[in-house]
């Protein structure tokens, strides 16, 4: 069931038509009614699907020849699907693909002025889009025509270009290793990407020098995405400002093609780093200016959301974080989300609902069941576990309850011990220890104050770190102290 599922989500993704083509389900035979089931959220399983459809389990030998037939028509229609028009860049390389089968199936027939032909096409597609591979194999079919047709001035020239060629397609391939290097470790553990950040420079040097050596999109893309990744870990944010915003000047320039440049994932970046030097108010204005780019029924468009929202949150505009939340749970397709980004955005309005419990998205909001049931993330992977440990004790200081606030204080103790023992964690290190000052000095504002100036001021001039350390801070520390002293008794 689920790699129906996943097929027909990837249809529906690519396709400039329905879900399913009416020719897959226009009968009302079986593989129509299973279809239909699991586009309409009838069918969640197989289980399911088969008591419906015969009455029995998903063992049943029919039901799985059933599953078999649909499957290979799903993939089938892969082949052959209308694709989307936003998607440039796919059609051109899927019509690319379709024109190669065709030369080779003209060129095994030996119909060798049929193949060139196609094969012309290939090529005028390839280097409008830059495809260096399918360029390569459009001239292996000249060649290969030109050879056994005698045309030796034909042969001789396209040899040349197809040397050239060659030449370029082995620089990205080995760009694109080296990126995909770098990704595949930062996908891993912390531990595996602390390792990382010792062999990204010596990455990105040979990028550069790939670069210098031949300039093309595949290679600029590999050493532009290496490189947001290298500056992200060690929380140089500003290189990826100047990064994404020399990147859209180059389009606009046509120094980097157009068709395949992804301004989403450009723009993305731009806004997060803004979010990450502090940058609010630039941060927002590029939010709003560039928010029509994110279709909201895609996940890009939750991902960009949480950035917006977060921009909002540090710049103490709650009024537009409210409006932004109200954006996101109102929107039909949240469901789409997986289950970590619903948790994220249900810490969100968590930590919105301490700020403000008045906005009027938030009324149904549950603060209290939220808080004694949410669980700590892995402690494998640092990111949100000290934001859930600062939520808690925030909702046991606004009940005013020492006895579990006393209990926190230990569990927070130990978390220091054992978690936030490295430089990179002092930031969260010195905000728990002005939370525990709150309870020893009786919740008094004045002398919190006091007593934890030498905490705060350090906690102002600590800069937050890198993302392969980083915790995230929901609210920042300094806005939440204040306010935390702000809803003392004075």
């Amino acid at each position: 069931m689920q790699e129906i599922q996943q097929l027909l989500k990837v249809l529906q993704n690519v396709s400039s038509k329905t879900i399913v083509d009416a020719s897959l389900i226009k009968n009302k035979g079986l593989e129509g009614l299973l279809l239909l089931g699991v586009t309409q959220g009838e069918f969640k399983n197989d289980k399911e699907a088969a008591c419906k459809l015969y009455g029995s389990d998903q063992s049943d030998v029919r039901y799985k020849m059933l599953k078999h037939r649909v499957k290979k028509k799903l993939y089938n229609k892969l082949l052959t699907i209308e694709i989307n028009s936003n998607l440039t860049a796919l059609q051109k390389e899927m019509e690319c693909v379709r024109l190669l089968n065709i030369a080779k199936v003209l060129f095994r027939q030996l119909e060798f002025p049929l193949s060139i032909s196609i094969a012309n096409k290939v090529i005028s597609i390839s280097q409008e889009y830059e495809f260096n591979e399918y360029l390569l194999q459009a001239y292996e079919i000249e060649l290969a025509a030109y050879t056994n047709q005698g045309s030796l001035k034909s042969f001789n020239e396209t040899r040349e270009k197809y040397a050239k060629c060659l030449s370029l397609v082995n620089l990205e391939k080995e760009a694109i290793d080296l990126h995909q290097l770098a990704k595949a470790h930062l996908r891993s553990t912390v531990k595996v990407r602390k390792t990382l950040l010792k062999e990204l420079p010596r990455i990105i040097a040979r990028l550069e020098g790939i670069l210098s050596e031949a300039y093309s999109f595949e290679i600029f893309l590999s050493y532009y995405r290496t490189s947001i990744l290298y500056y992200e870990l060690i929380g140089e944010f500003l290189q990826i400002i100047n990064i994404t915003k020399d990147a859209a000047n180059k389009v606009q320039e046509g120094k980097i093609n157009p068709f395949r440049f992804d301004l989403r994932f450009n723009t993305f970046n731009l806004i997060y780093a803004h979010l990450r030097t502090k940058s609010y108010s630039t941060g927002l204005m590029y939010a709003s200016d560039f928010y029509s780019l994110f279709d909201p029924t895609t996940k890009n468009w939750f991902a960009y959301m949480e950035n917006y929202f977060l921009l909002a949150l540090h710049a103490k505009q709650y009024e537009l974080a409210s409006v932004l939340l109200h954006r996101v749970r109102s929107n039909s397709s949240y469901n789409i989300i997986n289950n970590d980004a619903k948790e994220r955005w249900q810490l969100y309005t968590a930590y919105l609902y301490f700020v403000e419990p008045s906005f009027p998205v938030l009324e149904g909001f549950n603060y209290q069941k939220f808080i004694t049931s949410i669980t700590e993330y892995s402690k494998d992977k640092q990111g949100f576990n000290v934001a859930i440990l600062i939520l808690q004790f925030l909702y046991y200081l606004k009940k005013g309850d020492t006895e579990g606030l006393l209990y926190r204080i230990e569990s927070l103790k130990k978390y220091i011990l054992t978690h936030l023992k490295d430089t990179f964690s002092l930031r969260s290190k010195l905000f728990l220890k002005l939370l525990m000052l709150t309870v020893t000095e009786d919740y008094d504002e004045e002398s919190c104050r006091i007593k934890g100036a030498k905490h705060y001021q350090k906690l102002i001039e600590t800069p937050t770190p890198g993302d392969a350390y980083a915790e995230i801070e929901i609210v920042p520390y300094e806005h939440l102290w204040e306010l935390i002293l702000e809803s003392m008794p004075k």
